[in-house]
């Protein structure tokens, strides 16, 4: 992700030379449609549900994989070399948990039993709307590089385990997971993005490009679980003008 966010920024500063070789943008807007690859995160979620007159302790820590997602831009130029435009992204992923819990004695009170094992199936969604001011840097022949950034709106759909369900038989003193439940949780929250974009017009109006964006918003879904929305994430695709 290091390596690929310099070489596009690389490219970015290559196609944008002062002095004569400089242009104004003269184009009324700009569009793109990108695929974009977007690295893994985690993070955790304890709950304490009631079983046989006590309270449980369900430990879960979450994977989510890296993931491809797909966005598309649209702005239009307002002044010079500055456009304001829109960008709306989406990715999804079934991810899964690592979960340790402890569970009530069905005879026993302070008696818990250690449970261990993974969480499978669970779905994670996020879509980002960027609002975005984007300047046009100079530019040679055939190529135009853009800066942009400017807040984010998050929202984040996340499959949280709520139980497990036990394998067990008289006299109950010990137990293995046989399954978690789940529910779904959704929020939403504010955030930013900040990127740079490199374009090569294959023909006056189309061309090809690609594209490096940071997002981040901290979003609680619940008291205990909090997630990390966006990151960074290298992208490409269409580039059109009109």
């Amino acid at each position: 992700m290091r390596t690929a966010a310099a070489i596009v920024t690389l490219a970015v500063l290559h196609a944008a030379p002062a002095g004569a070789q400089s242009s104004a943008w003269t184009d009324r807007g700009y569009a793109a449609i990108n695929g974009f690859y977007q690295p893994s995160t985690s993070f955790t979620d304890l709950v304490r549900p009631t079983a046989f007159g006590e309270a449980a302790q369900v430990d879960t820590r979450y994977g989510i994989a890296a993931v491809p997602g797909v966005d598309a831009a649209a702005g239009v130029r307002v002044w010079r070399n500055l456009a304001i435009g829109v960008d709306v992204g989406f990715l999804t992923k079934s991810g899964g948990g690592s979960v340790s819990a402890q569970m009530p004695h069905p005879f026993y009170f302070n008696r818990p039993r250690a449970v261990t094992g993974d969480a499978s199936g669970l779905t994670r969604s996020e879509t980002a709307v960027n609002v975005e001011a984007l300047v046009m840097l100079p530019v040679r022949p055939h190529w135009q590089a853009a800066l942009f950034g400017g807040p984010t709106w998050f929202t984040v759909n996340q499959d949280l385990v709520t139980n497990v369900t036990l394998a067990e038989s008289y006299p109950y003193d010990t137990a293995s997971l046989a399954g978690t439940t789940s529910a779904r949780q959704a929020r939403g929250k504010a955030g930013f993005n900040v990127g740079g974009d490199v374009a090569y017009m294959l023909r006056p109006h189309v061309g090809i490009g690609a594209d490096v964006r940071f997002t981040r918003a901290r979003i609680a879904l619940t008291d205990t679980a909090t997630v990390t929305a966006g990151g960074a994430h290298i992208g490409g695709g269409l580039r059109l003008r009109f």
